[in-house]
């Protein structure tokens, strides 16, 4: 059996995945398409306190 681990909020400990919301980290290029866009690294944003925190 494979346990899935939910992401929490390190400040308020929120669970819920409708208020936790990924969003790009301009300052990290994972590497860039052949079209030449950037593809960036994403972060975790929670809703409720609106910390920034690493997946």
């Amino acid at each position: 059996m494979s346990e899935y681990k939910r992401l929490k909020c390190p400040k308020c400990q929120n669970e819920n995945p409708r208020m936790l919301h990924e969003e790009p980290d301009k300052k990290n290029v994972l590497y860039y398409s052949m079209q030449g866009t950037p593809v960036y690294a994403t972060k975790m944003k929670c809703g409720k306190c609106g910390m920034i925190f690493d997946k």
